[in-house]
């Protein structure tokens, strides 16, 4: 079955509601107070079947200016209008008013009815008929069937029913896939099921017991059943009337404008791009950092004006802007909004949302002018480069991609796979970055390590950590890829924590050379009673910090080992001595401390550092206060 949403619109008491009446049989107006005041104070909603293939599903709209703002409510989203003018009044403020708001939302197919027919001649149908003439002539309602009804004696309804279908034919329906979004028009309770949302659903589709999220306030409820038009569906999708009955929340805790949507697939902005229409009206010219009203959906937030290309808009121009809001909101590129003065209660113009997660443009540059063209006019394969190459080193992930382009994220994937191929992407786990961003980085990677180099000549290398936080920041795993990359292109060396520039890449210092023979030399001579650093460092005439510097890398490089705090001995000694305690254990089996000192002649200050540094290489074990061979006498220990 075929479904489509209608709305009406027109001034108020232009007979909106009776005639919804007239077609379905459903009164709109629910409330109380409509029922006493005569006019539509709240949305209404009814539906209308054409046969077993076609349900026309119809948003009833107040017309009072006062209420504009749930006039935008219902009109957002609708496939067409139903546009309403009175035969005894004609043309009215909110007539034209609403022809604006259903223009600068995108509807492009409606059907004029002229109501009232029975307070009137054929004559002054005749002269309404050339108002509204004059009024659609070169707008979206040009050309567009009008027809006189009466509400009361139901002249020329069945016609009108006729027309509806014609129309609604024309329509193609809304793709059920794409991120599923629900903007709340109401809120209420029904006893022993708890809360209802309802309203039309954009976007994607909906099932019975599935979780979803209430945007903006992030909590996530389940969803009990779905109502579509009053009938129970296991599932609901785009372009119907959908009814959720919500597990876990209460009906205060939702309000009309929140959105509906499954969690982490919509993104909360408090800053967008788009374009503005300022309607041709009698009015001054706008400027930046006007506080206005912005309408979209079911949402209306205050939202500060930015002009990106020009001082100040005149009235009939367009232009390419950003909005700040007081508080974040849920939109998608490509969504349509109204824009009203703060004060004044007037629409003054609307346009398209491009970008939701936007950069802060400098004005008149040239990244301004490629944003406002790309985001404007650009491919989708354009688009997806542009948001990702915005993620910087940081790149974007697939999911917040797909939100940043309005689709979900099955439909990126096929565009994302081929600049991935020509390496216009690198993708990196869930991360995707732009293929010369991340060059870029592994160029910063190695001139960070060649700048390490070049201040600190002694040391061995510096620490993955201290290497990553030195870089721009970006996900491990970006980072990891880099590093892998430039290990294999041989730019870097990776052992245990230390990176390091590939060996030969540094120009040999004379300078480090010597030093290092000299520090050799003197522990070869020393053999296990070796000077303290600050002793070494006084009788080479260097500062203690390039002395640990270059133990550090004697260390690594296996010339020279660390025994205790500022104890290093040459390792051609060391080597000597494991084979000096292996002999004697192998035919004494045990070594006791006064043994130790007898074999290798050394005081308890140099005795007892080697004993402990024999244990932790696991060649000796402590067994009371003697030592025996931690390995067979046929192995040789670690």
């Amino acid at each position: 079955m075929k479904k489509v949403v209608i709305g009406t619109a027109g001034h108020i008491d232009h007979g909106k509601t009776a005639l919804i009446k007239a077609l379905t049989g459903i009164d709109c107006d629910r409330l109380k107070e409509e029922k006493e005041r005569g006019i539509t104070i709240e949305l209404g909603f009814a539906y209308y079947r054409f046969g077993d293939d076609m349900l026309v599903g119809i948003v009833d709209v107040p017309g009072h200016e006062r209420f504009v703002k749930h006039m935008v409510a219902g009109a957002w989203g609708i496939d067409m209008v139903l546009f309403v003018v009175a035969a005894d009044e004609s043309i009215m403020p909110q007539t034209r008013e609403h022809m604006d708001i259903c223009e600068l939302l995108g509807v492009k197919r409606g059907i004029v009815a002229i109501t009232k027919k029975d307070l009137v001649d054929n004559e002054m149908i005749e002269l309404v008929t050339e108002e509204v003439n004059a009024l659609t002539k070169g707008r979206f309602l040009e050309g567009a069937p009008i027809i006189p009804v009466s509400s009361v004696t139901g002249e020329n309804i069945d016609t009108l029913k006729g027309l509806i279908r014609a129309k609604a034919n024309e329509i193609e329906e809304r793709s059920k896939g794409g991120i599923f979004r629900l903007p709340v028009d109401r809120v209420f309770t029904i006893r022993g099921f708890g809360t209802i949302v309802t309203g039309t659903c954009i976007s994607g589709g909906v099932r019975t017991g599935e979780e979803v999220e209430i945007y903006p306030s992030g909590k996530r409820v389940r969803v009990r059943a779905v109502q579509a038009y009053h009938e129970e569906v296991r599932e609901a999708g785009a372009g119907e009337r959908v009814a959720l009955n919500l597990q876990g929340v209460e009906k205060q805790e939702i309000e009309r404008g929140a959105i509906i949507g499954r969690p982490g697939t919509l993104l909360l902005t408090s800053r967008i791009d788009a374009t503005l229409t300022y309607l041709k009206l009698p009015l001054k010219p706008i400027r930046s950092h006007r506080i206005l009203r912005f309408h979209v959906a079911t949402t209306q937030a205050e939202a500060r004006l930015v002009l990106l290309d020009r001082q100040a808009l005149e009235p009939g121009e367009e232009a390419f802007v950003q909005f700040s809001f007081s508080e974040p909101i849920v939109v998608l590129p490509d969504d349509r909004y109204i824009l009203r003065g703060s004060y004044a209660i007037q629409t003054i113009g609307g346009g398209t949302v491009l970008d939701i997660a936007p950069r802060r443009h400098k004005r008149g540059s040239e990244d301004l002018r490629r944003a406002s063209h790309l985001l404007r006019q650009g491919t989708f394969r354009e688009k997806v480069e542009y948001h990702v190459e915005k993620g910087g080193y940081r790149g974007v992930t697939g999911g917040y991609l797909a939100v940043l382009l309005g689709v979900g994220q099955e439909a990126i994937e096929g565009t994302v796979a081929g600049l991935v191929a020509e390496e216009r992407l690198k993708a990196v786990g869930k991360t995707l970055i732009r293929g010369e961003r991340f060059l870029a980085y592994k160029e910063l990677l190695g001139k960070l390590l060649s700048e390490f180099h070049a201040k600190n000549p002694l040391k061995i290398g510096i620490s993955r950590e201290e290497l990553r936080t030195r870089l721009p920041e970006v996900d491990q795993q970006v980072f990891q890829a880099a590093l892998e990359e430039a290990v294999r292109e041989g730019t870097a060396e990776v052992e245990k924590d230390r990176v390091r520039q590939r060996s030969g890449a540094q120009e040999p210092d004379a300078s480090i050379e010597r030093l290092e023979e000299q520090i050799l030399g003197i522990l070869n001579a020393r053999g296990l009673t070796p000077p303290t650093g600050t002793e070494l460092a006084g009788e080479l005439g260097t500062r203690e910090g390039n002395l640990r510097d270059m133990f550090e890398k004697l260390v690594y490089e296996g010339k020279v080992v660390k025994i205790k705090g500022d104890m290093y001995v040459s390792g051609t000694r060391i080597d000597d001595l494991k084979r000096t305690v292996k002999d004697h254990l192998s035919r004494k089996k045990e070594m006791s401390p006064s043994d130790f000192k007898e074999v290798l002649g050394l005081s308890r200050k140099y005795m007892i550092p080697l004993l402990e540094y024999l244990d932790e290489i696991k060649l000796t074990i402590r067994r009371g206060d003697k030592r025996v061979l931690r390995a067979g006498p046929d192995k040789e220990p670690p």
